[in-house]
């Protein structure tokens, strides 16, 4: 992506087959970027290291806050079990809620939930951890005062008495200072993953797939159709 154009389909996702790319295209080595917005692939960090060592390199929001959200369901899920049948259905059902950030609940969905984090002490905790990242990405107004409020953030997890937490604050402390390059630069993968639902409808008309190359190219015309001048 450059200017929300989309630029090209790499063929393969290894570390491997991305630096063959990059031979055989050597006009992608001197892009030079600004940031690269990736998730949390070890080898694409490796990659994009290598090729772009003056880039900043963001961890896509959207893919870590998704570690978070699971391991509160984690939390949830071991909890669940505790309770009493009727109290344990009610909760599987809306699980959904706890996952959902708080801001954006109706006053009815605000109702539910409260009655759903009063079930379990744990449960309320981790879900006033998941709630306190949202709002550190939110509210975050420089990149020095986000790293004292993601190490705060990690204090407070360390609190909470469940594995899936403590394997989430480990991958989190790993990649702490891509996490806090978000503050830097607001950047995010959201175009791209636009992209990305598209090509998926795409794969499922298969008279595309037929002809690779000019499957290739029906993707970058549809991925850049409102690039296009008519």
């Amino acid at each position: 992506m450059r200017g929300e154009t989309f630029l090209d389909v790499i063929p393969g996702r290894t570390k491997e087959e991305l630096h063959d790319y990059v031979e055989k295209n050597p006009e992608w080595g001197t892009l030079q970027p600004t940031a690269v917005v990736l998730d949390l692939a070890r080898s694409y960090h490796r990659f994009v290291k290598e090729i772009y060592p003056s880039a900043i390199r963001i961890a896509d929001r959207y893919h870590v806050n998704r570690y978070v959200t699971e391991a509160l369901q984690h939390v949830r899920k071991t909890e669940q079990k505790k309770l009493t049948p009727h109290a344990g259905r009610h909760l599987k059902r809306n699980h959904h809620l706890i996952g959902k950030r708080q801001d954006r609940l109706t006053e009815r969905e605000r109702q539910k939930l409260s009655v759903l984090l009063s079930y379990s002490p744990l449960l309320h905790q981790a879900h006033a951890w998941k709630e306190s990242f949202m709002e550190w990405y939110d509210e975050s107004s420089s990149y020095k005062l986000a790293k004292k409020g993601f190490q705060r953030w990690l204090q407070d997890g360390a609190s909470i008495d469940h594995p899936a937490v403590k394997s989430c604050l480990k991958t989190m402390q790993t990649w702490q200072e891509e996490l806090c390059n978000y503050h830097k630069l607001r950047y995010t993968n959201a175009a791209v993953e636009g992209k990305n639902n598209k090509i998926k409808a795409l794969q499922r008309q298969d008279s595309f797939t037929r002809n690779p190359e000019g499957y290739k190219q029906r993707i970058l015309l549809e991925c850049n159709e409102e690039k296009v001048q008519y």
